[in-house]
């Protein structure tokens, strides 16, 4: 999981709860938002202060990311817990590989969908910049030849660029 997470060293554990924070880039609050759900599972010291090791900084990371591309807490949570409700390791490896495959099936489905638009992104972007240098106005009746105004018709980047006209 290290290599997702170039951005730099961060203090080794254990840590506090603000300095968690500060380094996962949640709120204290969404930490123990995370630890009532069971994803986080920090230590405690004698006087009961919570106690995140460098594992728990990983963890909330990941979580961060998984939320960013809107993978539901409900998600997250189950894969962090369904290891420990199973009396064998059999149980919990079949119970918890349905849920990591549906996971990477929604991530496959959402990798798609970012690809064909990154696809219609750049054809857009190549069909502007067909339009340096070009002296008309930007508009379907200034320039009626303009390859945006053709490529709207097909591409719906394109189409968000030329509407209003």
């Amino acid at each position: 999981m290290d290599e997702l997470f170039k951005d730099g060293p961060f203090k080794d554990g254990p840590f506090k709860i603000g300095d968690l924070a500060r380094q996962s880039g949640l709120t204290q609050r969404m930490l123990r938002h995370y630890e009532d759900l069971g994803i986080l599972r920090p230590g405690r010291s004698e006087g009961g202060t919570r106690r995140y090791s460098d594992d728990d900084l990983r963890i909330a990371r990941l979580t961060l990311l998984m939320r960013d591309l809107e993978i539901p807490l409900d998600t997250i949570a189950a894969i962090a817990r369904e290891r420990r409700g199973h009396a064998t390791g059999d149980r919990s490896a079949a119970a918890v590989a349905g849920l990591l495959g549906h996971l990477s099936d929604r991530l496959a489905a959402q990798a798609e969908k970012a690809r064909a638009l990154r696809d219609e992104v750049l054809r857009a972007a190549s069909v502007i910049a067909r339009c340096k240098g070009c002296t008309r106005p930007p508009s379907r009746q200034g320039c009626p030849q303009c390859p945006v105004n053709a490529e709207s018709a097909r591409n719906d980047v394109a189409a968000l660029i030329w509407q209003g006209d």
